[in-house]
């Protein structure tokens, strides 16, 4: 395909304790219609079989960087300075992307003046959990504009720009991260396409309820704008 030939992607893919799912996420990025460039696979610390899931894939795109343990950002972070690539994508270790996520978003950068391409997810209840986590949590039966870094392509320059991760939150560290692409003005896309597909399995971040970082979040981001209010910007 044309496509591979003139765009370089670097896939970053933080795992901690997902040795049950990981597998799954990084089979759904080797079978992507337009293949990667690169898979930056970051074991932040995990303690179960995660690490022995992710040396079962050997190809030539795969790396492993590992790191101990200091959170998702800090992880991404961590991935983000050994990736090359022109254009940058996440994906969590307990999420699925569609096979044809990469071309569809490499499509709409081409067609676009835009920054950021995100997409549609679809929930799921995992499938072991299924059984008891049906009567008490609600997954959406249609799919979902996706601003979650899993259906997210970028520009490399737009990450760069935007900065590091916060590497000091636990939760709430790519609602931070995209605050400060709001900011910024950067041009940014949902695409109607469904993209990926979010894991409901019960231990998601975003299921864990009220947290004090989601409140560190908000802060920052208003402190943010209320400095850039009072210079004008």
């Amino acid at each position: 395909m044309a496509l591979e030939r003139v765009v370089r992607i670097s896939v970053v893919l933080p795992v901690y304790n997902r040795a049950g799912y990981v597998g799954e996420a990084i089979e759904s990025v080797l079978a992507q219609s337009l293949p990667p460039y690169e898979i930056i696979v970051v074991d932040d610390g995990s303690t179960d079989d995660s690490l022995a899931v992710i040396e079962r894939f050997a190809r030539p795109c795969l790396r492993v960087v590992r790191r101990e343990n200091g959170g998702i950002g800090a992880a991404r972070n961590s991935g983000l300075r050994v990736a090359s690539g022109d254009l940058i994508a996440f994906i969590d270790s307990d999420d699925l992307w569609e096979r044809d996520k990469l071309e569809l978003q490499v499509r709409a950068l081409e067609n676009n003046d835009v920054q950021l391409v995100f997409g549609h997810l679809l929930e799921f209840l995992s499938p072991e959990r299924a059984a008891d986590l049906a009567g008490s949590i609600r997954v959406a039966a249609n799919p979902l504009p996706g601003l979650i870094a899993s259906t997210l392509l970028a520009r490399r320059e737009a990450v760069e720009k935007i900065g590091p991760f916060d590497a000091s939150l636990r939760v709430g560290e790519f609602i931070e991260w995209m605050g400060r692409a709001r900011d910024l003005d950067l041009a940014s896309l949902v695409i109607p396409e469904t993209v990926a597909r979010r894991r409901i399995h019960g231990g998601n971040s975003v299921l864990a309820g009220a947290n004090t970082d989601y409140l560190r979040v908000i802060k920052s981001t208003l402190d943010r704008r209320r400095r850039r209010a009072a210079h004008g910007g």
